[in-house]
């Protein structure tokens, strides 16, 4: 029990971290601090210790928060009547009363996600653990024109939470998920040459129609923050999330945060330059990354072999068939992909590496050469000791990532300088 408490200790250390690093930086309880927020904090702590570590005792939590058992009892005996903790077991006694074990609620609340792209929308419904209620495909021509994809946005949200079948109280946020530059802080999309905006309001504007605290990231970032909330990157403190598809973009957490840049344009993997005379790149400049990895490039390459044009599911289905023009294509791309990405593992020493996106489709004849080239190319021994994990793909994905951003933000520890309640006090019964 000393070993499993030890780790819950620091498991909450851990917590408290991630819930500041990837998020805001709250005020803590001896900076600014009024009793209100003092109480929200220690409440969102133990919300937080119970989502990570459930299901768990109250002797567990007390020691893991470093707050009083009395102080415990109190705040977990007004979740238990809120509905957002429940008693899910009894914990074998080591001698006395056996511990009831608390756990988080999932359908306390819920989230909705939403991944924008040229021609519409991928959007979900979450429960707290980022399970899938609905998902649902709305066609829209969001290419230069962000009012279409408001619109698209706010009539897409309010259908899916009716086919859920969930009180609209329940809903807590959205999230949006948006290639290109944000401003997460002002929910702001800078710049995005696939969709050809510049400088466009959308969290406002969707709060203000919808009624709901809205964030919006780049999509590849949540991506990241999914990773961290409940994928394979909860235990790592450096890791980077990379996407492989239409375009290639990197999600970069640091020491438990997500680090976007100056200007949130951190992370543009695919826009590094790696042949100056190479082909034309979607962004306009001339061999970028994306233009010689990315899937129109990998159709293209394919296609001036065939003699004509390829399809997205031609290439894959080309690929698992064995076909010798795809493979060979393959092979030199994800050795590019690979040698580009040693030298991220080089800047940047992550521990873990995730390899998301539809273009992990395409399997082994793209993806060994590319992690071959990452564990050869990086200096000293840092890509033979950097994990490497893959992950299974689904065109929700995107979008359970924005519904994750949400999530992220709204079990923040509280801050003293926003007027947002505290996530408990958005949870009813």
């Amino acid at each position: 029990m000393a070993r499993e408490t030890d780790r819950l200790i620091e498991g909450g250390t851990r917590a408290q971290d991630e819930a500041r690093g990837l998020g805001r930086a709250p005020g803590l309880p001896g900076r600014r601090g009024s009793r209100a927020l003092i109480r929200d904090l220690n409440v969102s702590l133990l919300i937080e210790l119970v989502r990570r570590f459930g299901p768990i005792s109250r002797a567990d939590l007390a020691r893991a928060s470093e707050l009083s058992a009395p102080a415990v009892s109190a705040i977990v005996r007004q979740l238990l009547d809120r509905g957002i903790f429940t008693e899910v077991a009894v914990a074998p006694s080591g001698g006395g009363r056996p511990p009831v074990l608390l756990q988080l609620d999932p359908k306390a609340g819920y989230v909705v996600g939403i991944k924008l792209r040229g021609d519409g929308l991928t959007i979900v419904v979450c429960d707290i653990d980022a399970d899938v209620l609905v998902a649902a495909e709305e066609g829209a021509q969001l290419v230069g024109d962000p009012d279409a994809a408001i619109a698209a946005v706010e009539q897409a949200t309010k259908r899916v939470v009716r086919e859920a079948g969930i009180s609209r109280s329940k809903v807590l946020g959205v999230g949006v998920g948006v290639s290109g530059v944000i401003d997460p802080h002002r929910g702001v999309c800078a710049f995005s040459h696939l969709l050809g905006w510049h400088d466009v309001e959308l969290a406002e504007p969707l709060q203000r129609k919808l009624r709901l605290p809205v964030w919006v990231e780049n999509d590849v970032n949540t991506l990241a923050v999914a990773e961290k909330w409940a994928g394979g990157g909860i235990a790592a403190r450096n890791f980077v999330t990379l996407t492989i598809g239409r375009g290639i973009g990197l999600g970069i957490v640091v020491d438990r945060a997500l680090y976007r840049g100056a200007s949130g344009g951190a992370g543009e993997f695919g826009h590094t330059v790696v042949d100056p005379n190479g082909p034309l790149c979607e962004c306009g400049r001339r061999g970028c990354l994306e233009a010689l990895v990315g899937e129109l490039a990998l159709r293209r390459r394919v296609g001036e072999r065939l003699g004509r044009d390829v399809s997205r599911d031609e290439l894959v289905e080309r690929a698992a068939g064995g076909d010798l023009a795809v493979l060979d294509v393959l092979d030199v791309a994800g050795n590019e992909l690979g040698r580009a990405l040693a030298n991220v593992v080089t800047l940047l020493n992550p521990e873990l590496l995730i390899v998301c996106g539809e273009g992990t489709e395409l399997g082994e004849p793209f993806l060994g050469p590319a992690i071959a080239a990452v564990r050869a190319g990086a200096f000293a021994d840092l890509g033979r000791t950097l994990e490497i994990k893959t992950q299974r793909w689904g065109d929700e994905a995107w979008a359970v990532g924005a519904a994750t951003l949400a999530l992220r933000e709204l079990f923040n520890l509280p801050d003293a300088d926003e007027n947002r309640p505290a996530v408990w006090r958005l949870l009813e019964a």
